[in-house]
């Protein structure tokens, strides 16, 4: 730090600061500038220049303030509540995704169909080898071996239906990780095939077996056995999830929107896909556009664009490096930004009640011009049908378009307050518009679309992608106290939304029998000052 000045001697009623202290020339001492923080660090470091190594001051002359130059590294150290990045975005589906779930529905289909086709090949093997040079004995069926193939072929049709019930439908989820429960399933029906087709190859091919009626029964048990197995995984896919186990609370970030779903036991990521079913199918939509406005409208009303605004650190020690501000520092100022947006909270009420009464008041004035342009298409309507001739009638497009003409300015305003301009299009309107007349519904039903909480959507969404984080593997089981987030990643729909999930499991209930108390007797208690 360097002074230009000529030598001369300060007056005794000039005061200036210098490094963080000011000097009194009729005292001729230090006192510190700032003050100490309640914490015990004082915001900016005590600095001395006398006791500075190599530094040499001179006294501060009478024009100190008009010649003096301060040389310092002006180091500024600004704090904000940014938002930290804890988990990077997840990359989008890749080739090698794609081709392994191509792998996984092959393989599935391929399995199904040899599980069908399994019994009745091997009751029809002892009478197809001979064709291909394979000696086997004559082949006796009885009654009783036919009423075993006609028994077998019902299995078969049952096996078949059941399978296309349960597994031949579109997957509602792709999961993260492995799905343990359906793929033991299917480890135990290969173990089941295979099993049966080692069997009947060993002891029944190569031993040439001639009792053909234990041939056609020991196919019917491979049907049982998959029968079965199905059975299994009826309750283990399906059943097992419907008794009510826990209770997730799940909370919407940023709005805060919240409710309870009560699910039953299986994994995390199972838990998920029903987490965003009931997400999809009960909640409210969120608005991204008006969630910005009014923050920014808040913050522009109160001044608190910032956590910390205004607040900023400067270093008047280091020449052009750069200090790290202490932590106690860092931690006084973010105490004295919340006490200041405490005290803000007049302006953010107000600003709320503003909002409010501009919605009410714009969807009031949209309400009276809907029913009387309703009104007016529908008599004279009317009265065209009955009084006028056919060259004053309109079609329902041409109706729908002039009701829309009525209606287009009061609609305009309610959909930019409420940000909704861009989900309604004058083309869907008006289409909205020429249902409506055409089977005759009220005006309170085309509004419906405008004040509902859920906004519709334009295209059909074929996929909504979303990334699950969690302590835990998700592939693990739900236990109480599980917590994991669920963030969107769609450009639209759900941009920006974030479900804090909390688990929680459903008490036992230890229900006891009370008997009633025996006394059914009452009397009347009056005293001089009761009231008659």
């Amino acid at each position: 730090m360097s002074y230009l000045d000529g030598g001369r001697k300060l007056p005794k009623d000039t005061r200036s600061c210098v490094g963080g202290f000011r000097y009194e020339g009729h005292k001729k001492q230090l006192r510190p500038r700032y003050a100490q923080s309640e914490i015990g660090e004082p915001f900016i470091p005590k600095f001395s220049a006398i006791a500075s190594e190599g530094q040499k001051i001179a006294p501060p002359n009478e024009d100190w303030a008009d010649n003096t130059t301060v040389l310092t590294g002006m180091t500024t150290d600004s704090y904000t509540m940014e938002e930290k990045v804890l988990y990077a975005p997840p990359m989008s589906r890749v080739v090698g995704r794609k081709c392994s779930r191509f792998v996984w529905l092959l393989a599935s289909t391929l399995l199904c169909i040899i599980s069908v086709v399994s019994a009745p090949i091997m009751s029809a093997l002892p009478i197809i080898a001979p064709q291909f040079g394979f000696s086997m004995p004559v082949i006796q069926c009885d009654v009783d071996c036919e009423g075993l193939l006609f028994l077998m072929a019902i299995k078969t049709i049952f096996l078949v239906i059941a399978i296309g019930v349960l597994y031949w439908r579109k997957a509602m989820a792709d999961m993260p990780r492995l799905y343990f429960v359906r793929a033991a399933l299917t480890f135990l029906v290969m173990f089941i095939l295979f099993a049966f087709w080692l069997f009947y190859i060993v002891r029944i091919m190569f031993e040439r077996y001639d009792n053909y009626k234990y041939i056609v029964s020991y196919s019917t048990s491979l049907l049982d056995a998959l029968l079965w197995t199905h059975y299994l995984s009826v309750v283990l896919l399906e059943l097992r999830r419907l008794r009510s186990q826990f209770i997730v609370t799940i909370v919407r970030d940023p709005d805060g929107e919240m409710h309870t779903l009560n699910i039953g036991a299986g994994s995390i990521q199972e838990a998920a896909t029903e987490i965003l079913r009931f997400y999809t199918t009960r909640f409210s939509s969120f608005n991204i556009h008006l969630d910005n406005a009014r923050q920014t409208a808040v913050a522009k009303q109160s001044g608190m664009q910032g956590g910390t605004a205004g607040f900023k650190m400067y270093n008047i020690e280091q020449f052009g490096g750069q200090e790290t501000v202490s932590e106690v520092n860092t931690r006084a100022l973010m105490e004295a930004a919340a006490r200041r947006r405490i005290g803000g909270y007049n302006e953010v009420m107000q600003e709320e009640l503003d909002f409010e009464k501009r919605v009410k008041k714009r969807k009031y004035r949209l309400m009276a011009a809907t029913e009387d342009a309703f009104a007016h298409v529908q008599n004279s309507a009317d009265g065209n049908g009955q009084k006028t001739g056919m060259n004053n009638q309109m079609d329902s497009l041409t109706a729908a378009q002039n009701v829309f003409t009525w209606i287009v300015r009061p609609l305009t305003k309610y959909l930019k307050t409420t940000r909704l301009q861009s989900r309604h299009p004058s083309a869907e309107v008006t289409r909205h518009i020429e249902r409506c007349l055409t089977l005759k519904l009220s005006h309170r039903t085309f509004l419906q679309r405008f004040f509902s909480d859920r906004i519709p959507h334009r295209e059909n969404i074929t996929e909504s992608k979303w990334s699950v984080i969690c302590d835990e593997s998700v592939s693990s089981g739900v236990q109480h106290g599980t917590y994991l987030v669920l963030k969107s990643h769609n450009s639209d729909v759900d941009y920006g939304v974030q479900l804090v999930c909390t688990i929680s499991s459903i008490p036992f209930f230890n229900l006891t029998e009370q008997a009633k108390s025996g006394s059914e007797k009452f009397s009347l208690k009056i005293s001089n000052e009761s009231a008659v």
